[in-house]
């Protein structure tokens, strides 16, 4: 088993389902770009868009956790990128879906630490099943680049999954200067 080949997939996730359990990839880094492989203690950063990832009152929805199930969900390693660089990344992403017709806007972003989602897991019987693997896949161009893969198959298994990894997510997107910001006062 290859775990970097796998990374370039674009259904990644379900590749790594099949050729790599138990989340066997995340213990090594799946990119030459990377500085490491995905650590505990990290906060993992979510872009958020509207319409598609937050409701009519503001909420987080299921969708924007849809992408764990398959080509895996983009998220960034907040101790690995600034500010500034976040910020280009959502402007190039927001431009993008212009040119695509596609109208968003940026909320902000959702947090969650590395942990805690790896802490979720599917109880049977008498073992446990880790929902979701955090494979480090940086790039040339951004070396804070992390995809957050489910683990576990079936759509209503999925489904349950995703729910619980939207609660280990912050309920509501807040914006990049709170993010930051705090770090600066410690």
């Amino acid at each position: 088993m290859d775990c970097k080949k796998i990374a370039s997939e674009s259904s990644k996730c379900k590749a790594y389902r099949s050729e790599a359990e138990d989340c066997i990839c995340e213990k090594e880094s799946v990119s030459k770009y990377s500085p490491c492989a995905v650590q505990d203690n990290e906060d993992l950063i979510r872009q958020i868009y509207s319409p598609i990832h937050v409701d009519e009152d503001g909420r987080l929805k299921p969708l924007a956790f849809e992408d764990a199930s398959n080509r895996g969900m983009s998220v960034n390693k907040k101790n690995y990128i600034s500010k500034e660089e976040l910020e280009g990344k959502i402007s190039k992403k927001l431009k993008i879906d212009e040119n695509r017709g596609k109208k968003r806007s940026c909320k902000g972003v959702a947090i969650a630490k590395c942990s805690e989602i790896r802490g979720l897991k599917q109880k049977e019987k008498d073992s446990e099943t880790r929902l979701f693997c955090i494979y480090d896949t940086a790039t040339d161009k951004d070396k804070s680049h992390a995809d957050i893969c489910q683990a576990i198959s079936g759509r209503k298994a999925g489904s349950k999954a995703r729910y619980e990894l939207r609660k280990v997510f912050s309920e509501f997107p807040f914006d990049l200067k709170k993010l930051f910001d705090k770090d600066s006062k410690k």
